[in-house]
């Protein structure tokens, strides 16, 4: 692991909740990572925030996080406040196991709200690296609203013939024409039968990431083929999941 002092290179607002905040080295150079891999912001007051990187490793100039605002504010206002004062700050890095593991199985990415921040950043990755395997991405939110990144997402489908892009509305509005209900519910009834031969990446809140976690379980996807940063703590702590 590695400290680096950085500084606020951009911060942009993506949706009504989202901003995109883009990190520069203050000096030398970035640390190394994987696509899937998470930080540690270090706050003013000594806290040590967890938070997804959102940018691939290929990209050496900044490092971008996606933060999403709560009603209460709290420590991401905190966060905020440190991203806008234009002082050097550090982040230490990278943890974290839920990157793309070796193999040829389909690739099925399950996530809700910035859940997706990891998995995009595993995705420009593999296919920065010319990755060949079947690659697709159910992203769910309440409200179509919510959604973001749509437009990279659906260049990203275009660019590679081996990705697809699935968004999930849970509440739809009278105009949406999408998929309706929960991801990992859309996902299953897509693959089918094939839904026990493919690999799973699970970004989200803990209550999403164990929801999805059991249903796969229940349709016989066996354990090794389902990733993600919270079942890798819950097992390092010792809970037996």
């Amino acid at each position: 692991m590695s400290i680096v002092k950085v500084i606020t290179q951009d911060i942009t607002r993506l949706t009504a909740q989202i901003y995109r905040v883009r990190l520069s080295a203050h000096h030398g150079s970035l640390f190394e990572f994987r696509g899937g891999q998470y930080l540690f912001l270090h706050l003013p007051d000594g806290k040590k925030i967890p938070l997804s990187i959102a940018s691939a490793p290929e990209e050496s100039q900044f490092i971008e996080l996606h933060i999403r605002l709560v009603s209460g504010g709290g420590i991401v206002e905190e966060m905020l406040n440190l991203f806008n004062a234009g002082e050097p700050f550090e982040i230490d890095g990278p943890y974290g196991n839920c990157f793309l593991k070796p193999g040829n199985l389909p690739v099925i990415i399950i996530a809700g709200g910035t859940g997706l921040s990891p998995m995009k950043s595993l995705l420009e990755s593999a296919f920065s690296r010319g990755e060949k395997r079947e690659f697709k991405l159910f992203l769910g939110t309440q409200k179509s609203a919510e959604l973001y990144q749509n437009d990279l997402l659906a260049e990203l489908q275009d660019q590679y013939t081996n990705f697809e892009y699935i968004p999930v509305v849970n509440e739809p509005e009278k105009n949406w024409q999408g998929q309706c209900g929960f991801p990992h519910q859309i996902a299953l009834t897509q693959l089918g039968e094939k839904a026990k031969s493919c690999e799973y990446y699970v970004g989200g809140s803990e209550a999403m990431v164990m929801s999805v976690y059991q249903s796969l379980i229940k349709e016989g996807v066996p354990k090794e083929l389902i990733h993600s940063d919270i079942l890798d703590i819950k097992r390092d702590s010792g809970e037996q999941v």
